[in-house]
């Protein structure tokens, strides 16, 4: 991996921050543009830029021109400040320096609407929380042209590998959150469920951040050490803004938390590195960062009142788009209890399958279902063909399929996309969701009935499941 980065200041522990973080070769270039030096860029070949115009400079670039080249653009925001020539008129005046800032974030934005090779990252966010003393130190600027201290440097470069990490598919999925003292105040099975607190300090805050990310498609889950009747049944309490049916995974029982996890992990047919886990006590947490580390685990300050804030710091759930489908998941995975009832009660796989009364619609790939075909390329590493990733912009205009998918208990929504150049499948990728339902054969006979195609499958860390699909299908390939 190779990431190029642009700065009009001295961009040295910037450098460093990004290849710390990123893991990626990192080649900087100081006061200078991308197409300045278009011939050494396109030498280094990129996976991606990262263009940071400073406020400190005062130079205010326009990021625009160098969208032409063909790279992924991360470019930050301009930190707020003020010379505090205006006072509160600052906002008012066109030409001062608090006005000109907000009018390149604004324009920032309004490229970045229109061409989605660009991504924002929201430096102005991260000084508001570090604080300007944390992120700025003006002797730096003076002496070296250094517009972050090391730790403004290290807080940017997490953001920046955070968005870069979503683009290729490395996201969070799945908050599992653990109930007593943490969802609410109390021990339900001393208080009873009527006699636990949902006003608890930290506590209605932290449930509205759980009700927002379900709203944008992460699944809840639940991981308790507790009887589950009498956990259920603290879950109904009217306090509380939140409903059983509102988690895709329930576990509560006294067995170790990890074995919860992993549990939960292969009911929602994730990897582990899907899950974020919550918990107020630290000797739960310490234990799930021992025995999975893929887990994301954030630590929570001893007062539940600035747990919202904290974790809202964190950035665990970094995304590269939302789409409509993502909406749809709580409510499939909510159906898939009266699949997995209808699997128990099916004499085979077979029938199951049969009974299911499965349809698969294909659309052609276009304008209305590129930004999902694109975000489950991101996504999907199970059923990742070749393992290639796009963004949206690299699929305008190619020729391809999006698959939608329903059943007599649901509609999946759009769960596989397939990239075609001539007659061979570039790209093709199936959400987890859409497995083991014999998915794959329904959108091979499709393709078939279009014409003659061959495929071919690239081995990646996880999507061995796919390597004997074509054999299988008696589809031509290579790999």
């Amino acid at each position: 991996m190779r990431l190029a980065l642009f700065a009009d200041s001295a961009p040295q522990l910037l450098e460093r921050a990004l290849a710390k973080r990123t893991g990626a070769e990192v080649r900087a270039w100081g006061f200078a543009s991308p197409l300045a030096v278009r011939a050494e860029l396109e030498a280094f070949a990129p996976d991606a830029v990262v263009l940071w115009v400073c406020a400190e400079a005062g130079r205010f670039a326009d990021v625009g021109p160098a969208l032409a080249l063909p790279y992924r653009f991360f470019v930050p925001t301009l930190v707020t400040r003020d010379d505090g020539t205006l006072g509160a008129h600052a906002l008012l005046c066109p030409g001062s320096l608090r006005r000109r800032i907000l009018g390149w974030n604004a324009r920032l934005l309004a490229l970045a609407e229109a061409h989605p090779n660009l991504i924002p990252i929201d430096l102005d966010l991260i000084q508001a929380r570090l604080g300007r003393g944390a992120t700025f130190d003006a002797r730096l600027w003076e002496a070296a042209a250094l517009a972050l201290t090391p730790v403004g440097a290290d807080a940017l470069a997490k953001a920046v590998a955070d968005a870069w990490a979503a683009r290729l598919g490395q996201v969070r999925k799945v908050l599992v959150t653990d109930l007593d003292d943490t969802l609410w105040g109390g021990i339900v099975s001393e208080v009873g469920p009527e006699a636990i607190d949902p006003d608890a300090p930290g506590r209605a805050a932290y449930r509205a951040w759980l009700r927002a990310l379900a709203a944008r498609g992460v699944l809840l889950a639940v991981a308790s050490h507790n009887d589950a009747p009498v956990a259920r049944a603290a879950l109904a309490h009217p306090g509380l803004g939140l409903r059983p049916e509102d988690f895709a995974a329930f576990e509560a029982d006294w067995g170790p938390k990890p074995a919860m996890l992993r549990r939960i992990a292969e009911r929602l047919h994730v990897g582990l590195d899907a899950l974020v886990f919550v918990d107020d006590r630290p000797e739960q947490r310490a234990q799930v960062r021992a025995a999975l580390p893929q887990v994301a685990v954030p630590e929570l300050p001893a007062d539940p009142a600035l747990w919202p804030e904290a974790l809202a710091a964190e950035n665990l759930f970094e995304t590269a788009q939302v789409t409509a489908d993502d909406r749809l998941r709580a409510q499939s995975l909510r159906d898939d209890a009266a699949r997995a009832e209808a699997a128990a009660e099916a004499p085979s796989p077979e029938a199951y399958l049969a009974d299911l009364r499965q349809t698969l619609a294909p659309e052609p790939l276009g304008p209305a279902n590129l930004a999902r075909a694109a975000q489950l390329t991101q996504r999907c590493n199970q059923f990742n063909m070749r393992g290639t990733r796009h963004t949206e912009a690299e699929l305008a205009g190619k020729r391809g399929w999006v698959y939608r998918l329903s059943d007599r208990f649901g509609d999946l929504g759009i769960v596989s996309a397939v990239v075609l150049e001539g007659d061979f499948i570039e790209t093709w990728v199936i959400s987890c969701r859409a497995l083991n339902r014999g998915v794959e054969r329904l959108i091979l006979d499709h393709l078939r009935a279009q014409g003659p195609i061959r495929g071919e499958y690239v081995p990646t860390p996880r999507n061995a499941r796919c390597a004997a699909v074509y054999a299988e299908n008696g589809v031509p390939h290579g790999s």
